[in-house]
């Protein structure tokens, strides 16, 4: 088991690595750095491809973000801000598709490592980049979105909508937005997931 010092020096190494990515290209070197958010030690990691997911490392996030959205509707389900954590494939205040292979790659490395540190029980990610990024293949979320799937270390991946996309579903569509409804139906079946590994493990 690794020590404090020795896993905050690993995650110091991942902002060190992330900080250098696209500094040869255009602005890319002017990007704020953008981590991840909420607690390290999380059973739950969200992973998106959307820099409006948060402000810094304590959950900040803008007034009328995606952010904000993803996380008043983690509270009225239930799941508390103790219980997970959010990152981005991009790690900056951009997409990951702005950066070029080589530092894709390197990206990919920097959450492996964020995800070995974590140690979450569940992963969430959060449309189709995130979710081709992890699975090394073409995914479509609306026919894959809603089941679990057994990922890498028996961490459970669940695929759902990009947060952002949702959003702007329900402002189109209102409440009876289809994808809107899916998506809450995905974060209700996570509660019911945390909900069971809690139960086995007080028994």
């Amino acid at each position: 088991m690794m020590i404090n010092e020795e896993v905050e020096e690993l995650w110091e190494t991942i902002k060190f690595e992330v900080g250098g990515l696209g500094s040869n290209y255009g602005e890319g070197a002017d990007r704020k750095l953008l981590i991840g958010s909420g607690n390290k030690d999380a059973s739950v990691l969200f992973i998106g491809d959307d820099p409006d997911l948060y402000q810094n490392e304590d959950l900040k996030v803008a007034s009328g973000s995606s952010g904000e959205f993803l996380i008043k509707l983690c509270d009225i389900e239930g799941i508390l801000p103790d219980e997970y954590y959010i990152t981005t494939l991009a790690k900056k205040d951009c997409k990951f598709r702005d950066y070029m292979e080589d530092d894709q790659n390197e990206l990919m490395e920097m959450l492996d490592m964020q995800i070995a540190l974590i140690n979450p029980e569940i992963v969430v990610a959060l449309g189709p980049e995130a979710a081709r990024a992890l699975l090394k293949r073409e995914v479509k979320i609306g026919e894959e979105r809603g089941k679990f799937i057994q990922w890498i270390g028996g961490i459970k991946l669940l695929l759902t909508y990009d947060v952002n996309f949702v959003k702007k579903s329900r402002n189109d569509s209102g409440k009876k937005s289809k994808v809107a409804i899916e998506f809450w139906a995905d974060l209700k079946l996570l509660k019911e997931e945390m909900s069971k590994g809690y139960g086995e493990e007080e028994y």
